[in-house]
This record gives C-alpha cells, sequence and structure tokens, in this order.
C-alpha cells in the first residue's frame, strides 16, 4: 500500500471518531450506545497510535503533546456538538409551543 492509501485510511478513520463523537448528542437509545462505543474505541486507538510516535521516535513529550491535542479536539467537537444540540432542540420546542392549535 503506498502512503498516500495509508494516510487517507488514516485520516478517514479519525474522521470516523470524530463524527461518532459529535453524533453522541443527536442520537438517542441504543444508537447512542453503539456510536459512543465507537467514537471511544476509535479515540482510544487515535491516541495508541499517538503515544506509539512517541515511543517509536524516543520524544515522550511529542506523543504526550499529540495525545493531549487530541483529546482538546475531541471535547470542543463534543462540546460544540452537545451546545448545537441543545439550542436547536430548545428552538423546536420553543416553536412548537408558540403554534397556534387548530380551530375547530
Amino acid at each position: 500500500m503506498t502512503e498516500f492509501g495509508i494516510n487517507l485510511w488514516g485520516a478517514t478513520f479519525q474522521a470516523i471518531s470524530f463524527l461518532c463523537l459529535m453524533a453522541i448528542p443527536w442520537t438517542d437509545g441504543k444508537i447512542r450506545l453503539i456510536v459512543a462505543l465507537v467514537a471511544a474505541a476509535g479515540l482510544l486507538s487515535i491516541l495508541a497510535f499517538q503515544f506509539y510516535i512517541g515511543v517509536v521516535k524516543r520524544d515522550y513529550g511529542l506523543g504526550m503533546d499529540l495525545m493531549l491535542v487530541t483529546i482538546l479536539n475531541a471535547l470542543l467537537y463534543f462540546a460544540i456538538s452537545w451546545g448545537l444540540e441543545r439550542v436547536f432542540r430548545l428552538y423546536l420546542l420553543k416553536r412548537k409551543k408558540d403554534r397556534q392549535p387548530p380551530v375547530s
């Protein structure tokens, strides 16, 4: 496999992990559990790979910096997604409450 192919699959895996992380607040029930498990597994494997990079380069600070950036990105993505879901839910509830009842 070429270096381009490896980079493409790595980027795709990371994108899927972060999309699942952002989808957690928008889902419900068993689907939320599945999405959360996929997001957690993806995030943990990304962190393990970044730690491995630090070990291979014998630069543990690099590995920890990469892991810290990934954790902060995950928190930021989740917080923004959660906030947008709450605002959207409040908007829909307000819109439903303000509707005029049908005239009989």
